[in-house]
């Protein structure tokens, strides 16, 4: 197939690991271990990225939340809605 390169790797798993791969294979509706670990490599790269993107996010706010607050203290008056009695 274009594109993919054809290396034959061996993973050493226990039995116990072996039968947990094949019913998630099973759950998953994959066709094989390499669809399944496919699978599993996407999402465990969704989860670093998010990781990644809540670190900055928390630097961002350690670094400027004080001015954001600020800056929305300052905001907030006027755009707010109010209730009138």
């Amino acid at each position: 197939m274009p594109g993919w390169e054809f290396i034959v790797g061996v993973v050493a798993l226990s039995r116990v690991d072996e039968e947990r791969v094949e019913r998630l294979r099973k759950s998953f509706k994959k066709r094989s271990k390499a669809e399944l670990v496919r699978l599993a490599l996407d999402e465990l790269e969704r989860r670093v990225e998010r990781r990644a993107l809540r670190v900055a996010v928390r630097q961002y706010v350690k670094q400027h939340g004080a001015l954001d607050r600020a800056e929305n203290a300052a905001l907030s008056p006027a755009g707010t809605a109010r209730r009138v009695s």
